[in-house]
């Protein structure tokens, strides 16, 4: 079985590929250190968290879009990586993460997924993979073999890479 610092740039790569259909994507891997061009859109409260509280997603970044009034609009991604099957105690994680950096998007990747009965407990508790007050939801993946993602079509409401 892989590290989990192994499977970063194949996630980063391939999360890249999947948000150019909205935009410009920009994610780095921020595990041990946070880039000074992801910092600038962080309040100074957040930076101060970051840097001092040891409190990390594995990988951050922005998907820049631009709206109808042409101004840039950059959406915040948190991500966190698990190399083995997920827990109930990751969700809470990356739920830390994408609420404490206002995160529009938030992404929990494991090449195993959960298991079948974490799966049905989930299904019944949707609930638990939305944070910023159930506006936004926790996109569940699987790292597959040919380093592409799937989409857990069963925990995901919706599709984030949709336009």
């Amino acid at each position: 079985m892989p590290k989990e610092e192994d499977l970063y740039e194949p996630i980063k790569k391939t999360l890249q590929e999947k948000f150019s259909v909205i935009g410009e994507c920009h994610l780095e891997v921020t595990a041990s250190k946070i880039g000074e061009e992801i910092k600038q859109l962080l309040d100074d409260q957040a930076v101060f968290i970051l840097e001092n509280e040891k409190k990390k997603p594995d990988l951050m970044g922005y998907v820049s879009t631009v709206c109808q009034s042409a101004s840039e609009n950059k959406r915040l991604i948190v991500v966190e990586v698990k190399s083995d099957a997920l827990r109930l105690n990751n969700i809470y994680q990356v739920k830390l993460y994408a609420e404490m950096f206002p995160a529009h998007y938030a992404f929990l990747i494991s090449p195993r997924g959960f298991n079948e009965v974490h799966r049905r407990f989930l299904k019944v508790r949707r609930s638990l993979l939305s944070f910023a007050a159930g506006y936004r939801n926790i996109t569940v993946m699987r790292l597959l073999d040919d380093a592409s993602l799937e989409l857990d079509n069963e925990l995901n409401i919706t599709d984030p890479f949709a336009f």
